[in-house]
């Protein structure tokens, strides 16, 4: 088998994810020539390899073992092309530097990404937010590559089917390459440095919360809908654009600072499960699994991971 110059062999995947979990893959490389990418899939298809799409891996549980296909990064990370309506940007253009971007150019609306170590792919295939914020609603195009026929594709935001932490993307086998962004100046009563104030509130609240301390995917469950909440329990939690937060259910188990070899349920927020000892993928499962478990005993309520488990 003759292996491109640009692919290495048998890279750790633990400083490829936030996380820091992982085993080996077998064939690693990072991407970011439109090019460069048709090359390796077109050698990956010849050596019968699977093929995973990897962004900065902020919202990804590794498996322990190895991965006997190839993973490739995605790091297009240029501004295209810009307008007074609409930002072009590489899909592996990290959300915090696309945020700075913003700021130097007296644009808003992304404040809330400050502290999110995802890339704007990343960020549309989830549908990442916070704050009561969804990425999707700021996504005018997007233009994919498909993992087997190798062709471009086009989706307006309409056929994006952005939901909750969830996109089409999470569905079909295209590759997020770029994105087209609505943009919006600051009025005028908003300076930049008032906008850099909110985007330093944002980063604080996160400081404060302790969500940089220790290496974790960030939320691992998705919110509840309020709806689907017994309305006994409903009265007494706290809804905010109406869903109940995952953490209070978990806490509310008494899960909150629960061990399992080098993982554990923060003890700053019941829905982040942070490695403090080396931890392995396996222990991480074992606390997702018994969150599950006792929520489901509690409330009758069925988590979902937020977060994307990697089997193979």
């Amino acid at each position: 088998m003759n292996i491109p110059r640009w692919i290495k062999r048998d890279v750790s995947l633990k400083n490829y994810n936030t996380f820091r979990i992982g085993g080996k893959a077998k064939y690693f490389t990072k991407i970011s020539s439109k090019d460069k990418l048709i090359k390796t899939l077109h050698w990956a298809k010849e050596n019968s390899l699977p093929v995973f799409i990897l962004g900065n891996g902020s919202n990804i549980l590794f498996s322990d073992k190895k991965y006997h296909g190839i993973i490739i990064k995605i790091e297009n990370n240029k501004i295209k092309k810009i307008n007074q309506k609409t930002i072009v940007v590489g899909a592996g253009m990290m959300l915090m530097e696309l945020l700075q971007k913003f700021l130097n150019k007296g644009l808003e609306g992304l404040e809330w990404a400050n502290g999110i170590p995802g890339t704007i792919g990343g960020a549309v295939f989830c549908n990442a937010g916070g704050f009561g914020y969804d990425f999707g609603k700021f996504v005018k195009k997007v233009r994919t590559i498909d993992l087997k026929t190798f062709k471009e594709k086009i989706y307006l935001q309409k056929n994006c089917n952005f939901k909750y932490r969830s996109s089409v993307f999470k569905k079909n086998k295209e590759i997020v390459w770029e994105v087209e962004l609505f943009i919006r100046k600051g009025d005028k009563a908003k300076t930049g440095n008032i906008l850099m104030e909110k985007t330093k509130d944002y980063w604080q609240y996160k400081l404060k919360e302790g969500l940089f301390k220790y290496p974790s995917a960030g939320s691992i469950f998705k919110n509840i809908f309020a709806k689907n909440v017994p309305l006994k329990h409903r009265k007494e939690a706290v809804i905010k654009k109406g869903k109940i937060s995952t953490g209070w259910l978990i806490e509310k188990c008494d899960l909150k600072g629960k061990k399992y070899g080098g993982a554990m349920i923060s003890d700053f927020h019941a829905n982040v499960i942070i490695n403090i000892k080396n931890a392995k993928a396996k222990d991480v499962l074992h606390l997702i699994n018994l969150c599950k478990k006792k929520v489901y005993k509690k409330f009758k309520i069925k988590l979902e991971e937020e977060i994307i488990v990697i089997h193979y």
